[in-house]
């Protein structure tokens, strides 16, 4: 049997009478006796369980503390004030505790109006605040009338709550609705472990009331426009559950109920022509059977879904519904496809109330922060220290900027609390917030942390050991990570943008994947480089393919914002996708045809181009000079493109000794293979095996393309074979030479 207790505030009305009002309900009852007020709440509120409905504290181990403030009622006619002649003691009575989300809540009863805070040594500023904000407003009449109030105090109410499921009452039980159960679920969700779960609209309190308002008292369809992560979605979930509880406890009130789909769903189990729209008209039916408001995820695909065009889409079918007052509904866009919203089908978001949602400031920001920590602290025994609050803070500001605040700030924290859980951690500092970041976006420790600073020679060893025959272009790459470091990048473009050209095979693909590596390879599982050939996009109706809502693009940047995206061949794209990439180089950004933004702002933009090394000769190894590709470049780009282009790195034929050290390095990567490192050997070659492998991995049209493969076919493919017919091979040192126009093992 589950015991539940209510905080109960009491005020004598006159010398036999006691007015009661549990806290956060709006039921009121009256009694001769505090005994007597205790039991009609508790039979109250029992028999609202019995009907299904779901009671529980607002907040838990309450107190009371009276504030007296000194104010001047005035009377207020249009935009003239005349205040009475002297000012006067008014008490606040406010009642405060924690509530079961775990952060705390303020009450104050005679002034209708609640409250969060942080700290207990900020709740006196906030009382007065808001008593005031609130008497200012109000009649002095109303004022004088408050003031004849007695003093109230607090008792309890318990009620217990019987573990088996009560039987819902008819206006609740909606399963006979059964389109509507189909494509929708229903809201607020049951609350359970919320403890573990953020729902709670911090330092959203006005939205959420405004949101209250235009769906309760203006019957509105209300449309919340704001950039990613504002807490569009939060406002919604927490005006929801406000209301649901507000009407719970009016027991002759017609109660409102909440559901959430996608336009998908609703068109998802048509399958003949004019089955969508008899799904739309049951739907529309069951929602006012249930006195329903529905929340659509995805607004703009209403107008893309349904018919051929907007013109003949759900939106547009539903238009009517909505101008006769059949259907209410609410969501949730960005301003971009709010934009895209009204060009697709302008006169339905006439129908919506705008809810424009702001950007938290940075001194409301760091009261999240606040508010979270608390409710780490207290329930995932997880602290922050403030170091580490203030790089969160840094860190998400700085690279995260495809989000905004609060939303990427609790989905960050949220990783490091789960960390924190997973490693037995109790105290989470700099090193750890860091540790996490890298892990997430994979960049390095020395470009995140300010005291660390750059070796040039470090740096330069690490690409010149893994860049063969291209020493004139290290200096280029190593200042765009310096540029970045210093965080002097700008910071509405890419972090840089470049074309690598030269002839097949001379190392620019290798180049870019070893730029990726050191800019976003720290602790990731998936490739940080992402590579698109060019060929694939020769026809203007192919453009869709790569940037549109669903392009190869579009998709890989949306899914690793942190990243070198390599188009190979640049040249063989069609020209209006130049066009396209025009905003990416230009603004950072791509906005499809559904309004979604796509940020490149934290990725590095590679174009490979063979312009300029088209002549007569071989490939790979003809001689260029860098005029004849910036020139090719210059002559086939327009002005518009070439201008935007941050760098023009020319790669050129590589020599004999260069060939000889990459056949080196790629002979040295076979030793970390799974099947290698397992059996403990050691691989060692002979000069004889490197000339040879040079020679035959080497082709006059195609530069080092062909290395890997033969390297496949004279080495591994032998030494598989080797190892599988000694299977006591292990811990062995294996010279690898050649003798008599073959490759032996030793």
């Amino acid at each position: 049997m589950k015991i539940l207790e209510f905080p109960l505030l009491c005020r004598r009305i006159d010398e036999n009478t006691i007015l009661g009002q549990i806290i956060g309900l709006d039921k009121q009852l009256v009694s001769d006796d505090i005994r007597g007020l205790t039991g009609d709440f508790s039979e109250y509120i029992e028999k609202q369980l019995q009907r299904g409905a779901y009671y529980e504290p607002e907040i838990l181990q309450p107190s009371i503390k009276t504030l007296k403030l000194t104010i001047r009622p005035h009377y207020q006619e249009k935009q003239r004030i005349y205040p009475v002649k002297e000012s006067i003691e008014f008490p606040v009575y406010a009642v405060h505790g924690s509530n079961e989300q775990g952060f705390f809540e303020c009450f104050l009863p005679l002034l209708d109006k609640s409250f969060y805070f942080y700290s207990e040594k900020d709740l006196d500023k906030l009382i007065e605040h808001f008593a005031k904000d609130v008497l200012h407003n109000m009649d002095p009449g109303k004022i004088y009338s408050l003031l004849q109030s007695s003093a109230p105090w607090l008792e309890s109410v318990t009620v217990k709550v019987p573990r088996v499921e009560q039987p819902k009452t008819k206006a609740d039980d909606f399963s006979h609705l059964q389109m509507l159960n189909s494509v929708a679920e229903r809201l607020p969700y049951a609350r359970k472990n919320t403890r573990l779960v953020l729902d709670a609209a911090w330092e959203r309190g006005e939205f959420v009331d405004k949101l209250i308002s235009f769906l309760l008292t203006g019957k509105n369809n209300v449309l919340l426009v704001g950039n990613s992560g504002v807490g569009k979605s939060t406002i919604i979930h927490e005006a929801i559950r406000k209301i649901h509880q507000q009407e719970k406890s009016q027991e002759d009130f017609e109660r409102h109920s909440f559901w959430r789909t996608t336009p998908a769903r609703i068109t998802a189990k048509a399958k003949y022509l004019g089955e969508w729209q008899e799904n739309c008209e049951e739907l529309v039916s069951d929602l006012v059977h249930a006195n329903g408001i529905v929340w659509i995820e995805n607004f703009v695909m209403l107008a893309l879904t349904g018919g051929e065009g907007p013109e003949d889409s759900v939106a547009a079918f539903l238009t009517s519904f909505i101008r006769q007052k059949q259907l209410q509904m609410i969501s949730e866009v960005t301003p971009e496809q709010l934009d895209v919203m009204r060009k697709l089908l302008p006169g339905f978001v006439d129908h919506f109330q705008i809810l424009p949602v702001q950007e938290m400031n940075t001194a409301t920001m760091l009261k999240i922060f606040d508010y979270y920590t608390a409710h780490a602290e207290k329930h995932q025994k997880v602290s922050f220290s403030h170091q580490a609050l203030e790089t969160v803070y840094m860190l998400l500001d700085r690279f995260v900027r495809y989000e905004r605040f609060p939303g990427k700030a609790i989905r960050f924290l949220n990783q490091c609390v789960n960390k924190a859980l997973q490693t037995q951690q109790s105290i989470i500092d700099p090193q750890v917030v860091i540790k996490n970041f890298s892990r997430q976006t994979g960049l390095p420790d020395i470009l995140l942390q300010d005291d660390l600073l750059l070796d040039n020679k470090v740096l330069r060893k690490h690409f010149s050991d893994r860049i063969k025959g291209q020493d004139h272009i290290l200096d280029k790459i190593i200042s765009v990570i310096k540029v970045f470091k210093a965080g002097l990048n700008d910071p509405n473009k890419p972090i840089a943008s470049m074309i690598f050209a030269g002839p097949t095979g001379v190392g620019k693909t290798a180049t870019a994947q070893t730029l990726a590596d050191y800019f976003f390879g720290i602790g990731q599982t998936y490739q940080p480089l992402i590579r698109l050939d060019m060929s694939e996009f020769q026809h203007p109706g192919q453009i869709y393919r790569l940037i549109g809502a669903e392009g190869k693009l579009v998709q890989f940047v949306r899914e690793k914002p942190f990243c070198v995206v390599l188009l190979d061949e640049i040249e063989k794209a069609h020209p209006l996708i130049f066009d396209a990439l025009l905003t990416v180089l230009d603004e950072g950004i791509l906005i499809d045809s559904t309004g979604r933004v796509t940020d490149f702002r934290n990725s590095i933009i590679i174009m490979t181009s063979n312009l300029g090394a088209s002549q007569r000769g071989s490939v790979g190894f003809r001689n260029y000079q860098t005029n004849d590709f910036e020139a090719g470049i210059k002559a086939f780009f327009r002005p518009e493109f070439f201008n935007r282009i941050d760098l023009i790195l020319p790669f050129y034929a590589l020599d004999q000794n260069t060939i000889r050290e990459i056949t080196l390095y790629e002979l040295s990567h076979i030793g970390t293979r799974d099947g290698i490192k397992n059996r403990g050997l050691k691989l060692s070659y002979t000069d004889e095996l490197v000339y040879y492998i040079a020679e035959k991995g080497f082709d006059k049209k195609y530069g080092a393309r062909p290395l890997q493969r033969e390297i496949e076919r004279l080495i591994v493919a032998p030494l598989a074979r080797l190892i599988l017919q000694r299977p006591e091979l292990y811990n062995q040192e294996v010279l690898i030479g050649y003798e008599k126009d073959s490759v032996v093992f030793v």
